[in-house]
């Protein structure tokens, strides 16, 4: 959850995201603990969202230059998933909740339990010390508005992170972990810098 690697994949221009993971094994090193299962990822501005499922032709996939594709290892707790739980996206934010920052990720979310458990969860998952986990503040945050958790009072409702339906579509609640950003600054234009690969 540190850092992200570049992949460059050469599946067949005709074929499906199931063939863009397959190609993504050959250079993916699988973790011991692991489900050594692939999942693709849509990451657009700092948030996360389910990627296409694996029968969609790559040749429809949309490009734009704040939306990329991530693929990654699926966590051998997030493989199974039972009826009573729910992966939740989160991403990092500082104050205000439209800018989002750093990578974001799914937490395995169980109705019923307190938040003190997902916090742990969390805190595992991206490896944060505990005294400036100590600054850390957390929201669900449904159609742009933060509601912000006391940890020893809320226990998780998994219908507090189902999309609720409004005139633009249904964005889902995702849950925000606020906190200083201590990564260093780039470019906001750092994508126009990035030099454009064509391989025939």
């Amino acid at each position: 959850m540190k850092e992200e690697k570049e992949l460059i994949l050469y599946p067949n221009k005709c074929g499906t995201v199931a063939d863009l993971l397959e190609e993504a094994k050959k250079q993916v090193e699988f973790s011991e603990d692991g489900s050594g299962k692939l999942r693709i990822l849509e990451v657009n501005c700092n948030k996360i969202v389910p990627g296409p499922k694996e029968d969609v032709l790559l040749e429809t996939l949309n490009l734009t230059s704040t939306k990329t594709y991530r693929i990654e290892e699926v966590p051998r707790d997030e493989a199974n998933l039972q009826e009573d739980e729910v992966l939740v996206p989160c991403a990092h934010f500082h104050k205000e909740v439209f800018s989002t920052f750093g990578i974001p990720f799914y937490v395995k979310v169980k109705h019923g339990e307190t938040f003190s458990c997902v916090k742990d969860r969390i805190q595992k998952k991206i490896c944060i010390p505990e005294k400036e986990w100590e600054k850390y503040k957390f929201a669900i945050v449904s159609i742009g508005r933060p509601q912000y958790i006391t940890e020893d009072e809320y226990t998780v409702n998994l219908q507090d992170f189902r999309s609720h339906p409004t005139q633009s579509g249904n964005p889902r609640p995702w849950l925000g972990l606020d906190h200083v950003n201590k990564t260093p600054k780039r470019s906001r234009f750092n994508y126009l810098e990035k030099a454009i690969k064509i391989y025939n």
